[in-house]
């Protein structure tokens, strides 16, 4: 774990932005327009919850609503940022044709 103030919590934003990103690929398979980013991002911030529910029960770990902020944060970069490099390589291909 690296050693600067608040280190957790830009692990769980980074590794839950990842996550929604990947959920958006896997999710943009039949859809993903404007109003449905919000899935992706749902389902990464319900399993956020779960993840911490669980630690509860986890000898010296902590359940966290810190936690969870970041992780649900994290998930709306990591839709926003597959939507950008989604459209853009979207557009790429579209100019290249």
């Amino acid at each position: 774990m690296p050693s600067f103030n608040y280190a957790d919590k830009a692990i769980h934003f980074v590794c839950y932005a990842g996550l929604a990103f990947w959920m958006a690929f896997a999710y943009k398979s039949k859809h993903l327009i404007p109003k449905d980013i919000g899935i992706p991002i749902i389902l990464t911030s319900v399993y956020g919850i779960i993840d911490e529910i669980h630690q509860s029960f986890v000898p010296g770990r902590s359940c966290s609503v810190f936690d969870w902020i970041a992780d649900t944060t994290g998930a709306f970069l990591g839709v926003l940022v597959f939507i950008l490099t989604y459209t853009y390589i979207k557009e790429r291909i579209k100019n290249t044709r």
